[in-house]
């Protein structure tokens, strides 16, 4: 092999002989154009000072950014000069390359200054690196940068040129990156703690926003226990006298029947009657009472179901899920929408708001009830914001012509995906502003007043169906049209995502 296809090294310091070659205005002329400038702006000034003194075509100036068993294998560029100005900056391998051969001839040298040069067809000596064709580099020259403290590269300077490199010219070279390199070495280390105080400070940043996720969970999750046991209290006491209430009312009910009966059966074998009988009957509108108390009755029955039904969705509502268990995710909805039936009746300023049900036919899921209800009371108490938002400035009539509408859609759903069950949730209010949507899940984000919204709903939501139950929650919304939620929750634990 000739010599200029041999690798040369040289594991001592350039003799000061050799500085003797580079003038005073080349090395006045590097020291004040780098000494103004730091951090990333220092390499680019140090690049175009070499590529220009050494007349050469390219200069890279790298830092180590993996490690494979001891040694180095990938560098991250923090200057690449092309000769008309510096390139984005990229990471390569080391595999086969002149810079690996340099770095790995550093990790041998015992924390000596290490250079490497090829002076000529260093493409023959490298066949493998296709960057030294894309370049056209006939000669290379290069330096470790070596850590004080450990005496290992940390990273490397080079340069390149499509030429043959004389030995005058290598002689500068090393002469300017060997006063460099001490440099170099000193703003990349700076950039590394920099790296590493901003990576601190992100973890830290994203530990606090993580502390304060967590602290509004457990106080939403405490307010929404407290607010369950105090509903669930509440709905015990009311189902007491409610079940005395509806237990006389069908004895009631009998009792009345009874009663008109007999006194029916009075008035045919005694159709004549005293005065007195007779003013009284008058006075009291006998015939209407007779026809309207049974009416009452029967009233009170239907009154006394009304409350049932409401209790039965408080406690449905309410109920604490320490384990899971099979449900029906109907009943839920229709839990939720009982408990939701004051804000869809209507009102003096719009008509009631129509709720328009699809339900498929479901399997039962393995679940939390009470915790889905709290997603539903989200998803549909955000569904009659949103038509609210979209009836300000329409008149009565106006919302009668175009009426508020709601939709539930339920469907059982088995392909590739798995076995799942799919619950969506339209309206048809103003949609979400573009530009807000990607942010929708994210915790204290609202769209609402600070009286109306949180920024917890949706993002707890999201949580207990994809956290707690396996599922997924998504939304396809169009701005002036309206927005559906997508709840996708596995049929079996079996089935859950991830």
């Amino acid at each position: 092999m000739s010599d200029s296809l041999d690798s040369q090294f040289s594991p001592t310091p350039v003799p000061d002989s050799l500085v003797q070659n580079v003038s005073w205005d080349v090395l006045s002329q590097f020291i004040t154009c780098t000494a103004a400038v730091t951090g990333r702006d220092y390499y680019p000034v140090l690049a175009e000072q070499l590529t220009s003194s050494l007349d050469v075509k390219y200069a890279i100036i790298g830092e180590i950014c993996q490690w494979e068993d001891g040694h180095p294998t990938r560098v991250r560029s923090l200057c690449f000069w092309s000769g008309q100005g510096v390139v984005e900056n990229f990471e390569y391998d080391l595999v086969c390359t002149p810079c690996g051969r340099l770095l790995e001839q550093a990790c041998e040298s015992s924390g000596d200054l290490s250079f490497c040069w090829f002076p000529e067809e260093v493409q023959r000596q490298f066949p493998e690196d296709i960057d030294l064709v894309k370049l056209q580099a006939e000669s290379y020259l290069g330096v470790a940068l070596l850590d004080p403290q450990s005496g290992q590269p940390v990273g490397h300077i080079c340069i390149l040129d499509d030429r043959p490199l004389s030995v005058e010219k290598r002689h500068r070279g090393e002469v300017l990156l060997s006063l460099f390199a001490t440099r170099t070495v000193a703003e990349l280390k700076r950039e590394q703690a920099e790296r590493r105080e901003q990576e601190k400070i992100k973890e830290l940043e994203s530990a606090l926003a993580e502390l304060k996720y967590t602290q509004s969970k457990l106080v939403q999750i405490e307010k929404i226990s407290s607010l369950g046991q105090l509903v669930a209290g509440v709905a015990h006491e009311i189902n007491n006298p409610l079940s005395c209430i509806t237990g006389n009312l069908s004895h009631t009910a009998d009792y009345t029947a009874d009663l008109l009966e007999h006194l029916s059966l009075y008035q045919q074998q005694y159709p004549d009657t005293s005065p007195e009988i007779s003013e009284h009957a008058e006075d009291i509108d006998l015939n209407y009472l007779t026809e309207d108390f049974p009416l009452i009755v029967d009233s009170m029955k239907v009154s006394v179901d009304r409350i049932q039904e409401i209790v039965s969705s408080l406690r449905q509502f309410s109920r604490l899920d320490a384990e899971e268990t099979l449900c029906d995710v109907h009943d839920g909805l229709e839990s939720t929408l009982v408990v939701l039936r004051h804000r869809l009746k209507a009102n003096p300023d719009r008509p009631e708001i129509q709720v328009i049900k699809d339900y498929g036919k479901l399997p039962e899921i393995l679940a939390r009830p009470g915790q889905l209800s709290q997603v539903f009371m989200n998803l549909l108490s955000n569904a009659i914001d949103a038509v609210e938002e979209r009836n300000q400035g329409r008149r009565y009539g106006e919302i009668e012509r175009k009426p508020n509408v709601i939709g539930i859609r339920t469907q059982h759903l088995q392909d590739e995906e798995g076995d799942r069950i799919a619950i969506c949730i339209t309206d048809n209010g103003n949609g979400i502003p573009v530009e807000v949507q990607p942010r929708l899940f994210e915790t204290f984000f609202t769209t609402k007043d600070g009286e109306r919204g949180t920024g917890l709903g949706l993002s707890l939501s999201q949580q207990i169906i994809a956290e707690n139950h396996g599922g997924s929650l998504s939304f396809d919304s169009t701005p002036g049209q309206g927005t559906e939620f997508i709840i996708e929750l596995p049929v079996s634990p079996g089935d859950k995502a991830g």
